[in-house]
């Protein structure tokens, strides 16, 4: 399954101008399929959208935010991909979610799915508030610095959570403290794990992680947002 984290403005995400893996493999765009007539991808009209949609959630979440929503949208900002795939992610979430636990021991082998997970199963019974498992779980993260999760619909409609890339990145360091206390260089390198059943789950965290970490590092030097994409 293709998953990947876009670091970018939205504009660039929903006018479909990036490539991800579905279509270097050659598959259909993001968003647009030969079905389907519903999408807008031209930049100049999605950019006006995008600013519309922003001015709204900042008008919604006022009282919440110490500032409006704000960053450089349009085409002219840089972008980067990440490629996490199903297994990275997965493992990426079931790290955060033994984190969270605290208690819970957690796979020592790859795991293929987290459907049923102990750990996440005990996640979605316990009232919501933990800051490290929200912010994870989040499938946008906008640059602006406030303290939860929100759930709200995307610039297309979806209903969706979103969360602060700076709430991230400090859950991001914590994740690190907690299991490696890795060097950057040293979380680079993990990004070059090849993923299979014939890795530990600890090397399977680690990959999906350095994907987090870095394309998280990206978006809060830009001061840009980031979206999961699946």
């Amino acid at each position: 399954m293709f998953i990947e984290l876009f670091a970018g403005t939205l504009t660039r995400y929903y006018s479909e101008q990036w490539q991800n893996a579905r279509t270097r493999a050659g598959g259909e765009g993001p968003f647009y399929s030969a079905t389907s007539n519903n999408v807008v991808t031209d930049p100049v009209e999605l950019q006006g959208e995008i600013n519309k949609w922003r001015e709204d959630c900042s008008t919604k979440l006022k009282e919440h935010l110490p500032e409006p929503l704000t960053w450089q949208e349009g085409m002219s900002p840089p972008y980067e991909v990440g490629e996490l795939s199903f297994e990275g992610y997965g493992g990426a979430i079931l790290l955060s979610a033994y984190v969270t636990s605290g208690y819970l021991p957690r796979p020592t082998t790859f795991q293929k799915t987290w459907n049923k997970d102990v750990a996440i199963e005990s996640l979605a019974n316990e009232a919501k508030g933990n800051t490290l498992w929200e912010i994870m779980n989040c499938s946008l993260w906008l640059p602006n610095a406030f303290q939860f999760g929100i759930g709200l619909k995307d610039p297309s409609g979806q209903s969706m959570r979103a969360g602060s890339i700076e709430v991230l990145w400090t859950a991001l360091q914590h994740l690190n403290e907690t299991n490696w206390k890795a060097s950057p260089e040293r979380i680079h390198e993990w990004r070059k794990i090849q993923l299979n059943e014939s890795i530990s789950f600890d090397a399977q965290s680690q990959f999906g992680f350095s994907v987090f970490y870095e394309m998280c590092k990206f978006a809060r030097e830009k001061r840009l947002p980031m979206k999961l994409h699946y």
